[in-house]
């Protein structure tokens, strides 16, 4: 699964790395992104242009605004099946930027103990990360637009530390992606994960609160699990 990430660059970055974009918020940066919080999240305006905007992580359907259940991520493989997912995926497709993103390795004489590992992209690109999103209408009255990350079986640089992954989408093929048209089936190259050479290294167990963001988090940790 995908349960944090970090984000830090500015949407004029973001911008200078994917394209013209209509920026339509406030972006901080944050260096250990959370499922509950706000976070922007690139989709498609029904100009066809691309834009930016905050949404809420954790996926409410439109049709199920009282749900208790927030997923935060959805398998590719199965998204299609899910009256959850399905419409999203159909109509609603994003992309989360990210500079990195984390999971959690397990220390192999005490399993109890997970050590917190940082991936990223070697050269440091900002990650497409495949998402969908949804509009419901809250309890007090206030529309609010929420989003889950698609996640995938893991490429071999990061299956030794999890065996899934967020979906990290190759810009090759972001025009179908887009298209409003796509169906599943024209989908499935999407579907499979950006390959490229990787980073990974053990990050402070602080990282482990969802409360701890500073810079300090994307650094390497010297106490790490042992090789």
């Amino acid at each position: 699964m995908c349960g944090r990430y970090g984000f830090i660059h500015s949407p004029e970055d973001l911008e200078q790395a994917w394209g013209s974009l209509r920026v339509g918020g406030d972006f901080p940066p944050s260096y250990n992104r959370a499922p509950g919080q706000m976070h922007p999240v690139v989709r498609q305006a029904p100009d066809l242009s691309l834009e930016l905007v905050p949404m809420r992580w954790g996926f409410v359907p439109h049709w199920g605004a009282q749900s208790k259940v927030l997923p935060i991520n959805a398998r590719a493989e199965s998204i299609t099946l899910l009256p959850l997912f399905r419409e999203a995926f159909r109509a609603r497709r994003a992309l989360i930027p990210a500079d990195w993103f984390y999971e959690w390795a397990f220390d192999p004489d005490d399993p109890a103990v997970k050590q917190p590992m940082l991936l990223r992209a070697r050269d440091h690109h900002i990650l497409a990360l495949a998402g969908i999103w949804d509009r419901h209408r809250r309890a007090d009255g206030r529309e609010e637009e929420t989003f889950a990350i698609l996640t995938v079986p893991a490429l071999p640089a990061v299956a030794q530390i999890h065996g899934r992954m967020p979906l990290v989408l190759d810009p090759r093929h972001w025009p179908l992606w887009w298209h409003p048209h796509a169906r599943r089936a024209q989908l499935e190259p999407c579907l499979q994960p950006a390959d490229f050479p990787w980073e990974t290294f053990p990050v402070s167990p602080q990282v482990n609160s969802t409360r701890y963001d500073a810079p300090e988090a994307a650094l390497p940790w010297d106490n790490g699990i042992p090789d």
